[in-house]
């Protein structure tokens, strides 16, 4: 079993004139995370995690990510973030990709913080809050990628 003892958070937007998946590469390229193999998680910090600056990871690692991303045929403008805080007797991480502007995505994980707030008995830190958008020309595809990798772990 893993218990990550370290995390950060980065971001990235990508075109492509070929096709939505070179696009993703391109975001995920900005990102720093592109030569990553990523494995989805879902959303719970360990209440003891620390967060570092991005830094590159070495290639063909498998890291487990919290990631929102959106894409897009232009024209047309897409946006997605995250939110995380820490905690106990745990932390969270929420993901919004459905948008079409930051002030959307921001105003979308706010809320569900509130709702969050509403079901679970937790001691929080205050959020923070990372979003991405792109404005995407007419006959390109685009991608904007936020996530949260895992970046030191501990086995038990």
């Amino acid at each position: 079993m893993l218990l990550p003892k370290k995390y950060f958070v980065t971001k990235g937007k990508g075109l492509s004139n070929v096709s939505p998946l070179m696009a993703f590469n391109n975001a995920l390229r900005e990102a720093g995370i592109h030569q990553l193999n990523l494995v989805p998680v879902s959303s719970i910090l360990p209440p003891e995690v620390e967060e570092e600056s991005p830094r590159r990871l070495p290639a063909g690692s498998i890291a487990f990510v919290v990631m929102s991303e959106k894409r897009a045929k232009g024209p047309a403008r897409i946006s997605t973030g995250i939110s995380w805080a820490r905690g106990k007797p745990h932390g969270y991480v929420i993901e919004f990709h459905d948008g079409n502007s930051s002030a959307e995505t921001s105003s979308n994980l706010s809320a569900m913080w509130s709702e969050i707030r509403l079901r679970d008995v937790l001691e929080l830190e205050e959020p923070r809050y990372l979003v991405e958008e792109l404005e995407i020309p007419p006959g390109y595809y685009g991608s904007v990628v936020v996530a949260l990798v895992f970046s030191d772990y501990s086995f038990l």
